[in-house]
């Protein structure tokens, strides 16, 4: 058996081994699908420049290729796999003049991995346009050969033109800069002040879709050239122009700081159309310049754009537009989509698209609180739902009665404060939530109604009561209950208020519970003075009081219950002040001690309470020993069946009346005996006290004659001296 344990126990913990080691292996294996899946989603070769491609730990920029990999094993000194140990290469001087003799040169610093010198044994050739020109490297520079520009313009525009540089090293591998606009320089036809030559002008250079893209423009207001524009794009890898610069006739779409959509408000608008889209541009009156301009939102037409200019920033512009309605064909409701923003004119076209989006949105409510408030109005609506923060105006309105003020708005709650109810007395009526004057929403789509209360009062003359211990029902009418929050009923006793509790059951009724007072002669002779404390939707609370109630509220003493009889049939409870300080029907139960069954209440008066069993079939009257009496929710008492009551019945013992007696003659032996005890006792003490007084006497008489014989034998003694 001992053998057997033990190969039972190294079975299972080979079996526990075996498990872990394969949920090792397994998590080894997913972590390097893990780590496989980063590097094909890590596609290196995209980065065209050394600090996009050095950031990513699993790319490396090579230097002598000029262009991006997965990092290798081992790091050459032409691999670069830290951000900050890229070379920085930077054109300065980017224009050159009529009959200039103008050489192309780049500055290398930060050069950790000495490339300078990897250069100065390749072949260096500069690209302008389509010719070309031989290179070298100087110090930390690369030069090309200088070269005299002629004149030549585009015949729109006035004395400007964009040349396109690049430099390759071994004829094939293309130098990559750090910033695309050094590709480009500008040729002038006449001398222009060098700090004012890009005033009023938008220059933008990024790569897409495979494509480097350069664009500017400049308005009229530029003092060198005047109004120009200029858009070339080339293949990212080898620089070929491309001659179709408009993409097939669908615009330049710019992707640049000096031409972009900075604030959109706001970010969710109604399907249905109708919002007035408010957002900045950077540069728009130069871009606008002579251009017709179109806006759309999400695909949708956005109509008679206004443009004026921020005051505080003056190359910012505001445009406004109003979303055009939806197509009848359209149902797509929730979907959203970029502002853009097209300007039209002499080729090419060119878009401007935000970064950010709108959404085209469904309004939908939910719930709403309070459901009532006052005819004077003041009541803080809060209506719950989604994209209520959808568009840029809003109109709330209560029926055809009055109208919310909205005062905050979120994208699951607005807020808003009803007016003056233009009807007197309650009136109900649905909440209507306008979207931009086109889109019209009804609250739980039109089963949730708000409700404008006349001022709550009490009725007068309603004479309420209650017992010493409390918590019987009393009933409270009045009017305009039903949108109060909650309510207590208060009595006056003494220096103090007293309150309970109340239940408002309907517009015009309210069960409250009676407070435990003390009970005094006095309270049962006055009235106690009594009102209603309550609360509107608004969480103010007021006082209402009775207006004419001569007896107030009446304080009772708690009943007396003494013992209870049976017939067979019904059992009576016997008593006083038994049915005073609350109503029997609302508040009196009577069960059997015992068995816990219920026993109907058909007659209740001052001095007794008749009460029958619910099930009569099952209930034997003569074996209760007691019933439970109760009287609201906090009066509860056990009364026992009276003495001289109904006999027990046959085989149930002997009667009451028999066990009475047995009980006082017992009684009365045990009186009888304890005073013969006492008797005999006292007898004793007599007979003891009598023989102690004898021999005293006795003692007292010899110890006399004994005085007396030493005096004689002594005064005769005296006498022979």
């Amino acid at each position: 058996m001992v053998q057997r344990g033990c190969q039972r126990k190294y079975n299972e913990n080979s079996f526990i081994h075996r498990v872990l080691i394969t949920m090792i292996f397994i998590s080894v294996s997913r972590a390097n699908d893990s780590l496989k899946m980063e590097n094909y989603a890590m596609v290196c070769s995209e980065f065209l420049e050394c600090q996009k491609c050095a950031k990513h730990a699993l790319c490396s920029w090579s230097l002598d290729q000029q262009r991006c990999l997965i990092t290798p094993p081992n790091l050459g000194n032409l691999t670069v796999n830290v951000e900050g140990h890229c070379p920085q290469f930077t054109v300065p001087k980017k224009s050159v003049l009529r009959d200039e003799l103008f050489s192309y040169t780049v500055v290398v610093s930060n050069d950790k991995n000495d490339f300078v010198r990897y250069l100065q044994d390749r072949k260096i050739t500069c690209h302008l346009d389509d010719e070309r020109l031989a290179g070298y490297v100087l110090n930390d520079e690369i030069k090309c050969n200088t070269k005299r520009l002629a004149a030549q313009r585009d015949k729109r525009f006035k004395a400007l033109m964009i040349y396109h540089y690049y430099i390759t090293i071994d004829d094939g591998i293309i130098l990559r800069y750090n910033n695309d606009s050094d590709n480009y320089f500008v040729y002038y036809d006449h001398q222009c002040n060098g700090t004012t030559r890009d005033d009023e002008c938008v220059t933008c250079a990024w790569n897409e879709y495979g494509y480097k893209n350069y664009y500017k423009r400049c308005s009229a207001r530029n003092r060198c050239v005047g109004r120009y524009e200029y858009y070339a794009k080339w293949h990212v890898g080898n620089y070929t122009a491309v001659m179709d610069h408009a993409d097939g006739g669908g615009g330049v779409r710019l992707e640049c700081a000096d031409a972009e959509i900075r604030s959109v408000d706001p970010m969710t608008a109604p399907w249905l159309g109708g919002t007035t889209v408010r957002f900045t541009v950077v540069n728009h009156h130069v871009m606008a310049e002579d251009k017709e301009v179109s806006v759309t939102v999400a695909g949708r037409e956005c109509s008679e754009p206004k443009m004026w200019q921020l005051p505080d920033d003056p190359q910012l512009t505001a445009v406004s537009c109003t979303v055009m309605p939806a197509a009848a064909t359209d149902r797509h409701r929730n979907h959203e989509g970029p502002v853009r923003l097209q300007y039209t004119g002499d080729p090419p076209k060119v878009t401007v698209t935000s970064a950010l989006v709108v959404g085209l949105v469904d309004p939908v409510i939910t719930d709403m609180s309070p459901r009532c408030g006052s005819a004077a109005g003041g009541t803080v609506l809060r209506i719950g739902g989604r994209f209520l923060d959808a568009g840029t105006t809003l109109r709330v309105s209560v029926g055809d009665y009055a109208t919310c003020q909205p005062v905050a708005l979120f994208p699951d709650q607005l807020l808003c404060v009803t007016g003056p109810a233009a009807v007197t007395g309650p009136t109900a009526a649905r909440v209507n939530v306008v979207f931009d004057g086109q889109l019209s929403k009804y609250v739980g789509d039109g089963s949730v109604v708000f409700t404008y209360a006349a001022v709550p009062a009490l009725d007068p003359g309603q004479s309420l009561q209650g017992i010493a211990s409390g918590g019987t029902a009393v009933q409270l009418r009045g009017r305009h209950f039903s949108c109060l929050r909650y309510a207590m009923l208060y009595v006056h006793h003494g220096e103090r208020l007293h309150y309970t509790s109340c239940r408002l059951v309907n517009d015009t009724l309210a069960v409250c519970r009676a407070p435990k007072l003390p009970y005094s002669h006095v309270d049962s002779a006055s009235s106690l003075k009594y009102g209603l404390r309550v609360q509107d939707p608004e969480y103010r609370e007021m006082d209402l009081s009775p207006p004419r109630d001569p007896h107030g509220y009446s304080l009772h003493p708690d009943p007396v219950l003494l013992d209870f009889t049976t017939d067979g049939r019904a059992v009576t409870i016997n008593g006083r002040d038994l049915d005073r300080g609350y109503r029997s029907q609302d508040d009196l139960i009577v069960r059997f001690r015992g068995s816990g069954g219920v026993c109907n209440v058909t007659f209740a008066d001052h001095r007794r309470i008749v009460c029958t069993p619910s099930n009569p079939s099952v209930a034997d009257l003569d074996a209760v020993p007691g019933v439970i009496v109760t009287i609201g929710d906090t009066f509860a008492y056990v009364v026992k069946r009276k003495t001289d009551g109904r006999s027990r019945g046959r085989n149930r013992g002997p009667p009451d009346n028999v066990v009475t007696g047995v009980k006082v003659v017992c009684l009365i032996a045990i009186a009888i005996a304890c005073v013969a005890v006492y008797r005999t006792k006292a007898k004793h003490r007599v007979g003891a006290t009598a023989a102690a007084a004898v021999a005293v006497s006795s003692n007292n008489r010899n110890v006399a004659a004994t005085t007396a014989a030493v005096n004689t034998r002594a005064t005769v003694g005296y006498r022979n001296n």
